[in-house]
């Protein structure tokens, strides 16, 4: 069984943060789990609103609430994308025996979704060795910090637990990085030459996320595309609908970025994954609320991989 798992590490995450963040707002324990309630309801509804989301994610309950109700299935859809394009993988395993490392930004990144599918899809794969990453994450909302360390403490924790202090027999062996970051404004690029040069860039999320800025998002996957070698490659995980291959066909275009045909996937969480184990805010949110809840443990995605020529 992985040392990493999905709900409990949110679940720590959450039970560690939640009461200061109660005493900060002065508020009981209980309000703020209704509170968190409420930004579940709002965000559904703002990314089924057919517009732009507008989440509230400066306030640290709404940031309680993505944990709570997206990040394990998101986590686990990347491991899936890790585990079953073999292109992908291949691609990982090679750049890594090359340099002894592999260099992931992950765009939009919040509170390091794409490294928690990335650090148990390593422990499943059981290589024998560490893997090397050097893991970038890039968010406009430089509040996920906060939760960004609480995960990588956590995911720490764990790995120390069952594989000891040594980390050369840790699965993966990561050096983390997290940095405040506008997407859509290219200008943010003369202070951010660590970006450029990177194996693999990460996109989940994110195009559907910010649509409204679709010129603005094109013009800095260009940039990027512009800059970067020839080989890397670009992750772009999304709802599945067409506007959305559509939207990435001709972002891709327009950097000058090969990408494969859209791969799809409609599936749930791994069996290993246990959505009680989020702890007292799941039986919070189910029983003292008085209302059903549940984390998303389904999805229905597609992905595509791009290759700077």
């Amino acid at each position: 069984m992985p040392c990493i798992n999905y709900f409990q590490i949110v679940g720590e995450v959450i039970s560690a943060s939640i009461n200061s963040i109660a005493e900060s707002k002065n508020i009981s324990y209980e309000s703020a789990h209704r509170e968190v309630l409420n930004h579940l309801r709002n965000n559904s509804a703002q990314w089924n609103s057919g517009r732009q989301p507008q989440i509230q994610y400066e306030d640290p309950l709404c940031r309680i609430a993505y944990l709570y109700g997206m990040v394990p299935a998101n986590a686990n859809l990347i491991e899936y994308v890790l585990r079953t394009d073999r292109e992908l993988a291949e691609s990982i395993d090679q750049i890594h025996a090359e340099n002894g490392q592999i260099n992931i930004c992950a765009f939009g990144g919040g509170p390091g979704t794409e490294l928690l599918g990335l650090a148990k899809w390593l422990e499943k794969r059981n290589l024998g060795y560490p893997m090397v990453v050097d893991f970038l994450i890039l968010d406009q909302v430089s509040e996920w910090l906060d939760t960004w360390q609480a995960i990588q403490r956590q995911m720490d924790l764990r790995l120390r637990r069952n594989y000891g202090a040594n980390r050369n027999s840790w699965p993966i062996n990561v050096s983390r990085g997290f940095c405040p970051f506008d997407i859509t404004n290219t200008e943010n690029f003369g202070n951010l030459g660590n970006v450029f040069g990177q194996d693999i860039y990460i996109f989940s999320y994110v195009v559907s996320e910010i649509f409204d800025l679709a010129p603005d998002l094109r013009r800095t996957i260009s940039e990027i595309a512009d800059r970067t070698p020839s080989g890397s490659k670009f992750l772009f995980v999304e709802r599945r609908e067409q506007r959305w291959v559509n939207a990435i066909e001709r972002l891709a275009e327009e950097a000058g970025i090969s990408i494969s045909e859209p791969r799809n996937t409609s599936s749930n969480m791994d069996t290993d994954e246990e959505k009680t184990d989020l702890g007292q805010i799941y039986y919070d949110v189910q029983s003292i609320l008085g209302t059903s809840y549940n984390p998303r443990i389904t999805w229905n995605a597609f992905w595509i991989i791009g290759t700077k020529d």
